[in-house]
């Protein structure tokens, strides 16, 4: 079967295809510039992802990061998307560097179809003597209660049995019994705390909250429930994690709002031995293409894993569909507690290959002292454009606005670029967008985070296939999915003035 993602642009330009492979076209557009980078369409299922990892089989949902002798395994919900009776049993993956991971495949299986094990859910492990221990949730829909929790244990991170004398279910009273889940566990002296995702009545606000649950084990085995460790307005607090670095004890979460449409990993963060929770001025540490963030780490160095999602058919006009590809952030401490987002250190190193970077089209650009200065008028745009690189790679920029309104990067930049998608540092607005871009209009914004203080911004931006992840100033990050930019074009634009761009591409 051969898939055209862009048919109807096709049609309507003129555009002539060669079949190139099963599922990629390669199109020559004659209303083109002659020297514009040929259009690729390349189906993105068929995509093998490294950096960005997933399984060859399937897809990657919440990952449960654990650190141990210098290696992160990370246990994931498996998202095969095979129709399958039961669904997203625990898999595993396990890197050093975050640039090559080993697949150990399934570890935890689901239970028995319309067992409470029909699908597991998010969990976390702990390490107790020479015996690792897996709390994860058990839900079925169709059951009453619909989650509880489980357990199993393994010696060696690999081989797990589930403990099938033990269950924790909600409460009676005042408790969600169907919102009881994402346990995640840490220990305070000589007592282990498990933290459960719920609703529940919270009786110092007289009303029902989301909640984080609280409760205490000095075996690990019998549990007590306790006051809760957190609560909001938001209809749900997923995948709860705990750390401390230095004095402040940190909470990360995923939120989910009433209306569904902002669900972000957010943190909040207290001084060691407060009770007292301080939310950052900018509590989102990434958009909404990147979920279900979870630590792991070692003293003070610290990585955050989440999922970008994926589309309805591996197409740009696609709905968004849960679980994806596994991404990678490092947490940096700044002095007054709060977090920056960078890009991780061995990720960076990994691109050591200098692209020679030779612009295919250049329209209001001028090249100078190593700088490409791009001038646009109120109403035109100016760019330069390079072509699309096939392997994974790392652009690093510094960005001087100058007078430009808007500017930043461009993606998909082949052919006519009738549809491009524009990574927008927007100085009006002071945010970074992506946007869809139709015939020269934006038609979307897809994701939008604040822009750091300043005037010049240190860009690096990480491209494998469908997923672009840009950091900025080494304090933000923000993901997304980007159907088109496989293979293609690429170039830096300026809008409604001036902007100077130095630049440079690594494999």
């Amino acid at each position: 079967m051969k898939y055209l993602s862009y048919l109807y642009t096709l049609l309507a330009t003129g555009f002539t295809l060669a079949a190139c492979s099963d599922h990629e076209y390669i199109c020559n557009d004659p209303e083109a510039d002659l020297n514009a980078p040929v259009y690729h369409d390349v189906n993105d299922l068929y995509q093998t992802y490294d950096l960005f990892w997933k399984p060859t089989n399937g897809w990657v949902g919440d990952a449960m990061p654990f650190y141990e002798n210098g290696r992160y395994f990370v246990m994931y919900l498996h998202d095969a998307r095979d129709g399958g009776a039961t669904f997203h049993p625990f898999a595993m993956t396990s890197t050093t560097d975050f640039r090559t991971y080993t697949d150990h495949g399934i570890v935890v299986p689901c239970g028995e179809d319309n067992s409470q094990e029909d699908a597991l859910g998010t969990g976390s492990t702990i390490k107790v003597g020479d015996t690792y221990y897996t709390y994860y949730t058990g839900h079925n829909g169709n059951l009453s209660p619909a989650e509880k929790i489980y357990l199993a244990t393994s010696k060696d991170l690999r081989t797990w049995t589930k403990q099938t004398d033990f269950v924790l279910e909600a409460p009676l009273n005042d408790v969600d019994r169907n919102e009881f889940r994402d346990p995640f566990i840490l220990k305070e002296g000589d007592v282990y705390k498990m933290l459960i995702t719920s609703r529940a009545y919270v009786a110092a606000v007289n009303d029902w909250q989301a909640v984080i649950l609280q409760y205490s084990s000095s075996d690990m085995l019998n549990w007590t429930l306790e006051e809760p460790f957190y609560y909001n307005g938001e209809r749900i607090l997923e995948c709860p994690d705990v750390f401390t670095m230095g004095n402040y004890q940190y909470l990360v979460y995923s939120n989910w709002d009433w209306a569904g449409s902002d669900r972000r990993t957010r943190y909040v963060y207290r001084e060691v031995g407060s009770k007292t929770w301080t939310t950052p001025e900018q509590p989102a540490l990434d958009d909404h293409f990147f979920y279900a963030g979870k630590t792991a780490g070692e003293g003070n160095e610290r990585y955050i894993f989440g999922w970008c999602y994926t589309r309805e058919n591996h197409k740009d006009s696609g709905n968004k569909v849960w679980g994806g590809s596994l991404v990678v952030h490092q947490l940096i401490q700044n002095s007054d507690g709060t977090l920056r987002v960078s890009i991780p250190t061995a990720i960076r190193s990994a691109f050591s290959t200098e692209i020679d970077l030779l612009p295919k089209v250049m329209n209001g650009v001028t090249y100078r002292n190593n700088q490409y200065v791009l001038t646009s008028g109120s109403e035109d745009k100016a760019i330069a454009i390079f072509d699309g690189i096939d392997d994974a790679y790392r652009i690093q920029a510094t960005l001087n606005p100058s007078s430009a309104k808007r500017c930043g990067f461009e993606f998909g930049a082949s052919g006519n670029r009738s549809e491009v998608h524009d990574l927008v540092f927007d100085l009006e607005t002071r945010t970074l967008n992506l946007e869809r871009i139709l015939n020269g209009q934006t038609v979307s914004v897809i994701t939008s985070i604040t822009l750091p203080e300043g005037n010049e911004f240190d860009v690096e931006i990480v491209v494998e296939n469908a997923i672009c992840v840009t950091y900025i100033n080494g304090v933000k990050a923000l993901t997304n999915r980007i159907y088109q930019m496989n293979r293609n074009g690429w170039g830096v634009f300026s809008q409604g003035g001036e902007a100077i761009f130095s630049i440079k591409a690594y494999k």
